[in-house]
């Protein structure tokens, strides 16, 4: 194996986030697009876990965990400091608790309001009202920093932006209004006008087992 191998699902915020970290961290990757709802069999071969994210890594190594892929996308970069600036020692634990809080608590009820027909007995407006005392607990956090733990982002900031904007698009799918307030807005902007953004959101064709080989970042 001459690449480490992504299985991506370009709307996916688990898979958002790690493309946004090799983005950052500078990794080129072959990048293979699978369609959910009909998994070619390699991946689920491959998978444990039977969604993406994963990596194949040269040596064969399977990572099933965003988080965990991201964290081995730090330690990969070939750029100074990148590990310390994104993921400084003083804060680990203060990361990994408002990741965790987003992963299980927050997804839990964004899932459970953007795709209330797919849950039996779930109350739309129940998951939303819980869903916004995570985002207006995030933006007082904002409202002192540009990002989560300072003036420069962490991997809590890219782990955590691509669910937040799951909750805008479903707020704007159903015509909400004031869901935002300034600071969160403004946290978000700054990932989804990034310069890097188009790159991150490339729309790559289905892999198939005979399919020419695709990289990411595109460019």
């Amino acid at each position: 194996m001459t690449n480490d191998i992504l299985y991506s699902f370009r709307r996916c915020p688990y898979a958002i986030r790690v493309r946004w970290a090799l983005l950052i961290c500078e990794i080129k990757v072959e990048i293979r697009e699978i369609d959910l709802k009909n998994k070619p069999l390699d991946f689920l071969n491959k998978s444990k876990t039977k969604t993406v994210p994963i990596l194949i890594k040269k040596n064969s190594e399977v990572i099933e965990e965003s988080l965990e892929i991201i964290l081995w996308a730090l330690s990969e970069s070939k750029k100074e400091k990148i590990k310390l600036n994104y993921f400084p020692d003083n804060k680990k634990e203060e990361i990994f608790e408002i990741i965790n809080e987003n992963d299980n608590e927050f997804k839990y009820h964004l899932d459970r309001f953007k795709y209330a027909t797919r849950y039996q007995n779930s109350n739309e407006e129940f998951h939303f009202s819980k869903a916004i005392i995570f985002i207006k607990r995030w933006n007082k956090l904002l409202t002192k920093n540009k990002y989560f733990f300072g003036d420069n982002p962490t991997i809590a900031d890219w782990s955590i932006w691509p669910f937040v904007r799951q909750f805008k698009i479903a707020c704007e799918s159903q015509k909400r209004k004031n869901y935002f307030e300034p600071s969160i807005k403004n946290w978000l902007d700054s990932f989804e006008t990034n310069n890097k953004f188009k790159s991150l959101m490339y729309k790559y064709e289905l892999w198939e087992p005979h399919s020419s080989k695709n990289f990411f970042p595109y460019n």
